[in-house]
């Protein structure tokens, strides 16, 4: 199991090392950077295609994680949410004993406490001549300005994917999904995989967790989202025991907390970035295998784009070269009720 499990990391990874600010990708195969250009020998009873096949990355929507907020606050230099508390102090204090006279009315009171993310700003340009444009249409198959405004946006969705679940660490206050600070982490329930789990480790697991989760909120919610590494959750198809090989975990696991939350949209949902060898140095030094039980809705975490991705017209000051740039505005992932995000840890 062990072996298959290193093998598919290798797929997913591409069979390459991984290090911090490196982009997760399923490139199209190594590649002989010394055959980069336009000049290359063909024969006259060669085929040219006239469509390049582009490189492929790992690419997973953040707004199937958590809610996507675009347009609020754009230009400005943070964002303020204020967060309300209910003083009104118990209940039974509002009795009144109508028998003992007139008596003071005890009053409810509330109060509010503010918290504040960075906005980021971010610019790419790029540039292109008329040396460049004349010899693509020689080639006559290649529109390089097309390519390289493509590659610019998928330059920024690639990036805003990372932010949304590891954040960054150049910006203070930019965290994502799986390293937000005020969670609880627990690395002591989970020590392996739950695909590894026998069939007795497994029961107890499932019979735990949501408790953790309830208690972990202080009895105010029950989670609707299980977040889990990608190569533990496609090992979820194993069946649950040898006794019972037609019910995978995977399908047991979604039926349980199905049952014990009452949410039917419950969802369990493998991502790449919560396995170790994929976020060393953001989630802990060497990278951590974690896992999220959470409430996915915006006052639980949100992610906002106060300037959506936007690509100005280029500009020439000589008729010769062109530039252009593509912008937008970030921030990193708002957690306003910490309570409510339960991380599990192993190594």
């Amino acid at each position: 199991m062990k072996k298959i499990k290193s093998l598919l990391n290798k797929v997913i990874l591409n069979g390459k090392s991984w290090f911090p600010g490196m982009t997760l990708l399923n490139s199209n195969g190594d590649v002989d950077t010394t055959t980069f250009g336009y000049d290359y020998v063909i024969r006259t009873t060669t085929f040219l295609r006239t469509k390049s096949i582009q490189q492929k990355f790992y690419e997973i929507p953040p707004a199937d994680f958590m809610t996507i907020e675009v347009g609020e606050g754009g230009w400005l230099e943070q964002i303020t949410q204020n967060l309300e508390f209910n003083a009104a102090g118990d209940f039974e204090s509002g009795i009144q004993n109508i028998s003992g006279g007139k008596s003071e009315i005890p009053e409810v009171d509330v109060a509010i406490s503010p918290k504040t993310y960075p906005i980021v700003t971010w610019a790419k340009g790029y540039k292109y001549s008329i040396a460049e444009l004349q010899k693509a249409l020689a080639a006559n198959n290649w529109d390089v300005v097309k390519a390289k405004t493509d590659a610019l946006k998928k330059n920024w969705d690639l990036g805003i994917q990372q932010i949304a679940f590891l954040g960054s660490l150049s910006s203070a206050g930019v965290t994502g999904l799986l390293n937000l600070a005020e969670p609880t982490a627990d690395s002591s329930t989970l020590t392996k995989n739950i695909s590894d789990m026998d069939s007795s480790e497994f029961a107890e697991f499932v019979q735990v967790v949501l408790g953790l989760f309830y208690a972990n909120s202080n009895s105010t919610a029950l989670p609707d989202t299980f977040i889990m590494p990608m190569d533990d959750y496609l090992g979820l198809s194993g069946p649950v025991s040898a006794a019972f090989p037609m019910v995978s975990k995977l399908e047991y696991l979604e039926k349980a907390f199905k049952a014990s939350t009452g949410k039917a949209n419950f969802k369990i949902q493998g991502l790449a970035y919560a396995m170790a060898a994929n976020n060393a140095g953001y989630v802990s030094a060497g990278g951590s295998n974690r896992y999220v039980l959470y409430v996915n809705d915006p006052e639980t975490v949100r992610m906002s784009i106060p300037t959506q991705f936007t690509l100005n017209s280029p500009g020439t000051s000589n008729n010769y070269q062109w530039a252009g740039v593509g912008y937008g505005q970030y921030t990193g992932v708002q957690n306003y009720r910490p309570r409510q995000v339960y991380y599990f840890d192993h190594d």
